[in-house]
Order: structure tokens, then C-alpha cells, then sequence
């Protein structure tokens, strides 16, 4: 009975898009991420993170429930959620940054030469 509480508790906290492939000759990843969150109880939020632009972000109410951040990086970013009051960690998300994949080279099958 406890655990369904907890799941309650738990707020809904989403990152769109989750991942970003960045381009063959560009190295980072440039994208815009918006986090958002359900209302979790009335408590302000802090989202933290280990981007370099974003070390720390709080709402200023307990009605805001998204934000939207321009990234540029080329590794994974996490996200989480704490409380501003308490500074209790409420939930974390991952963004995935992906390189994408050198071109494959076509390789012929058949040998160059024919007999006919």
C-alpha cells in the first residue's frame, strides 16, 4: 500500500526531445530541450544539471511547470528536479546526445572484370 503512495508522489518529469544525433561533420549538438513537470504537491523547483550554461535553474512559483533550454554539447546532459526548499532530489531525466554514423561505403560484390 505504501508503494502506490510513493508512485503518486511521483512527479511525471519529461524531456522533449530525449535525444539529439549530431550531424557527420558537426561534433556538438545543437537543439532546443524543454523539460517539464507536474505539479508536485505545491513546492517550487530547482532543476540542476551538468551543462555548462545551466548549472542551476529555480522557478519562481510553484505554478511554472516546464522550461525550455537552448543546448549546445556533445555528450549526454542530465537533468534533475529538486526541491528549492529542501533541496531534496525529486527526479532526473537524461538528454542522449548520439554522433551519427559515418556514411557506409558500398563495396561491389562482382568482380571488376567479366568474362563476356
Amino acid at each position: 500500500m505504501a508503494q502506490n503512495t510513493l508512485e503518486e508522489l511521483e512527479p511525471n518529469f519529461k524531456l522533449s526531445p530525449e535525444i539529439c544525433i549530431t550531424s557527420a561533420d558537426a561534433k556538438a549538438c545543437d537543439i532546443e530541450v524543454t523539460l517539464q513537470w507536474d505539479s508536485v504537491t505545491n513546492k517550487t523547483i530547482c532543476i540542476i544539471s551538468d551543462y555548462k550554461d545551466l548549472k542551476k535553474w529555480c522557478g519562481s512559483s510553484p505554478d511554472i511547470h516546464s522550461l525550455t533550454v537552448n543546448i549546445s554539447a556533445n555528450r549526454d546532459i542530465q537533468f534533475v528536479m529538486i526541491d528549492k526548499d529542501t533541496h531534496e532530489t525529486i527526479a532526473g531525466v537524461k538528454l542522449k546526445i548520439t554522433p551519427a554514423s559515418p556514411p557506409q561505403v558500398r563495396r561491389r560484390y562482382r568482380n571488376p572484370w567479366s568474362l563476356f
